[in-house]
């Protein structure tokens, strides 16, 4: 019975992404098979390759930021679990909820703490958002040495600064504060009119583990800097596929208008919001509306809709694979004995350690990431 209803679900889902496919991208598909043959060969075969390589990248990029906070998992089954994500956020918008409940349904069938993937993927967002401002400042600052900054350039750079003060605040107080954390979970409890349920508070202590893992983010962040990068040669490949000559620079440019348009868009994956902003630009500079058309199209067939394919058929496997969960072993981070103070804990199991909140000082337990 439960295998019927994976099943309907599956086909509701591929239907849904099948209608919002065509809603958004029947007339530039048809336009794009219709010219097909004047696309060069090797710039799309170029873009597949680069496409692939992404989906491999934020499969990495989550290695990293598991590993980084004591949880062990191969290359390969965090690629499959980074494109489930990916689908699910494109499909659903959901400021990244939908992906988080990818990555936590997938660490509770193989054992690994829920705290702890919480805070991988906390990481996994934080070290993407780094990314992206930096992308942005790089495009600002082009636009402002070529004369071509516009009012929808600074208003998109005053907005993405206003978030950005907020996503930093928000980032503090949750590492730093954990009292007013708590202040804030008990008053959402009391708006719900629920019995009141403790505070999970594992993923602290994991975000403070990795926090004192420099390494580990360093390589995050040059995997998210990587991803942003890909997708900008994505970008150019397209465009070199319909003979428009673009430079870098500008390419990067583009780039950063998809990814402002498609974080601005209340529809999933910024379906028509992007393909308008991206067309309206090159023409803007120069381009004629068919060749724009057919390199945002195929663009966006790279960058969006191959990797939720992708993400697609893993989640078919995912939720046709019946392994039960197993059993979460808690992970205890201890400090060696003699160690200088501010230095990384070891991550071991082990059964959860009568220990206060917070992090513990040196040759005292962490408590368990739970």
């Amino acid at each position: 019975m439960r295998s019927r209803t994976r099943h309907i679900l599956m086909i509701a889902v591929a239907a849904g992404l099948l209608a919002v496919f065509a809603s958004g991208y029947g007339e530039p598909v048809r336009f794009m098979i219709g010219r097909i043959g004047d696309l060069r060969p090797i710039p799309v075969v170029v873009g597949v390759a680069v496409s692939m390589l992404a989906m491999w990248n934020r499969g990495w990029m989550n290695q990293v930021a598991h590993e980084a906070v004591g949880v062990r998992c191969g290359a390969t089954e965090m690629t499959r679990t980074a494109a489930v994500g990916f689908a699910a956020q494109k499909v659903v918008k959901s400021a990244g909820a939908a992906g988080l409940a990818v990555f936590v349904r997938h660490g509770r069938r193989r054992g690994h703490q829920p705290g702890a993937v919480v805070a991988a993927c906390v990481l996994t967002a934080v070290a993407a958002f780094l990314a992206l401002g930096g992308l942005l400042a790089i495009a600002i600052g082009v636009l402002a040495a070529t004369d071509r900054l516009t009012g929808w350039w600074i208003a998109a750079a005053v907005g993405f600064s206003l978030y950005a003060v907020v996503v930093i605040v928000g980032a503090v107080v949750v590492i730093r504060s954990r009292s007013t954390v708590s202040w804030a979970w008990d008053r959402v409890q009391r708006l719900r009119r629920r019995p009141p349920t403790p505070m999970p508070t594992g993923w602290f202590d994991a975000l403070d583990v990795g926090c004192r893992r420099p390494t580990g983010l360093v390589r995050l962040v040059g995997h998210a800097v990587l991803g942003k990068l890909l997708g900008a040669t994505v970008l150019t490949a397209a465009l070199a596929a319909t003979g428009l000559d673009v430079g870098p620079s500008d390419a990067l440019i583009v780039y950063a208008t998809a990814l402002a348009a498609s974080m601005v868009a209340i529809v999933p994956g910024g379906v028509g919001v992007v393909e308008g902003s991206l067309v309206a630009l090159l023409v803007a500079d120069g381009a004629d509306a068919g060749p724009a058309a057919l390199a945002v199209a195929l663009f966006r067939v790279l960058d969006l809709w191959l990797p939720v394919l992708a993400g697609f058929i893993a989640a078919r496997g995912e939720l046709s694979n019946r392994e039960p969960e197993v059993e979460v072993t808690p992970v205890v981070a201890t400090h060696a004995v003699g160690a200088p103070h501010g230095a990384v804990p070891d991550i071991v199991p082990g059964p959860a350690p009568d220990a206060s909140p917070g992090i513990a000082g040196a040759g005292r337990p962490i408590p368990a990431l739970v």
